[in-house]
């Protein structure tokens, strides 16, 4: 496995836990951010990257508030979680909250995570085409430097 990843395109993902409740999830805690003001005061927040096992796609640069899942992954900058997202108990008069399951004692959520991680860093440096970089960039100038580290013409 390299060291290298190809620049991720700006912005950020936009997934919701909602939008993932009952997945498999390997997810990477970036950095804790505390008191980001939002529009119901300040809030602490984890950013992540979540590579969403059971459907088979990755959301960089995700900002995740809730209370509960900051607590459980602030501790964990730049290791790896493998847990199923679901609800816990709701305190009375409020909602459930997010919770991460722990699937690290599973052998077949530890071997699908190996799986699709395996896959997508091994497709981190394909051998293109340079014209078609060219064409795809707009930028002359990338594909003749693409060309000269010794991208196929």
């Amino acid at each position: 496995m390299t060291v290298f990843a190809a620049p991720a395109a700006g912005g950020g993902s936009d997934v919701r836990p909602a939008d993932l409740e009952g997945h498999l999830l390997v997810v990477e805690p970036l950095e804790y951010v505390a008191s980001i003001p939002t529009s119901m005061g300040d809030k602490d927040a984890v950013r992540v990257t979540i590579h969403d096992i059971t459907d088979t796609a990755t959301y960089e640069d995700v900002l995740w508030f809730p209370k509960v899942l900051v607590g459980s992954l602030k501790g964990r900058v730049g290791q790896k979680v493998l847990a199923v997202l679901g609800k816990g108990t709701a305190k009375p008069g409020q909602s459930a909250p997010w919770i991460l399951v722990d699937a690290t004692t599973d052998n077949d959520c530890v071997q699908a995570a190996t799986t699709y991680l395996d896959a997508i860093a091994g497709n981190q440096f394909a051998d293109p085409e340079v014209e078609q970089l060219a064409a795809d960039s707009g930028n002359p100038a990338l594909a003749a430097a693409l060309g000269k580290l010794g991208a196929r013409k």
